[in-house]
């Protein structure tokens, strides 16, 4: 038997280290030789697998997107009404991508978008998709009466994808909390959307639903 192909594994164990570097040392510093150095290869042996540091950067851009989506899409999916999910949706993308350090590599290379087509497709993208949820949840409050919006649902949409995008940098700075950019980010939602965004722990989330069904349906059960 031929010796398996390790293409794919060993592709994925140099966009870790890329993303270790990046994380470390910044846009700036993940060089060949640096991705080379923590993956525990020669730069010529990277090149095997990548064509250049561009095609790394796009695919570790792509790879986070992706990531930071799908988390996204979970935090919606275990809401049940169209204000938990909205507030989901924004919790979500404020900081579902800093314990994985997705939101640091997609802010560290979205400069690279000013002049490399495809990463400015990989950012065109993450934002249209991001958006795209923001637009179904808004337009589900409408159609059941929840949401009274003041802009269009796309438009709306895009603005806070906007505003999300400006203040997770405030985040990563340090100049302000997760905390804080949560609250104020809900508060402009809550304006825009002409409703009250409900909070983590008022029993609107599907698990919480089901600990209080049961916990009602015990409590019948010893009153028997």
């Amino acid at each position: 038997m031929g010796r398996p192909n390790r293409q794919t594994e060993r592709r994925a164990e140099i966009l870790a280290a890329a993303k270790s570097v990046a994380v470390r040392d910044g846009a700036a510093g993940t060089t060949l030789r640096a991705i080379a150095a923590q993956a525990g290869m020669e730069p010529p042996a990277v090149l095997y697998y990548f064509g250049g540091l561009t095609e790394i950067f796009r695919e570790l851009v792509f790879a986070s997107s992706d990531a930071f989506i799908e988390h996204i899409e979970a935090a919606v999916d275990r809401a049940e009404s169209p204000e938990a999910r909205l507030r989901a949706a924004i919790v979500a993308g404020t900081t579902g991508g800093l314990e994985s350090n997705d939101s640091r590599i997609l802010y560290e290379f979205w400069p690279a978008a000013l002049r490399d087509s495809g990463m400015n497709d990989a950012d065109r993208v993450l934002d249209q998709r991001e958006v795209a949820i923001y637009e179904r949840i808004i337009r589900d409050g409408i159609d059941s009466g929840a949401f009274r919006p003041v802009l269009d649902a796309n438009a709306l949409a895009w603005a806070l994808v906007a505003l999300e995008d400006g203040l997770v940098m405030d985040i990563l700075t340090g100049t302000k909390a997760p905390r804080e950019v949560i609250s104020l980010i809900c508060s402009v939602a809550e304006h825009l959307v002409g409703a009250k965004l409900e909070h983590e722990g008022h029993g609107h989330s599907r698990p919480a639903r089901k600990r209080q069904e049961k916990a009602a349906a015990a409590g019948e059960t010893q009153r028997a």
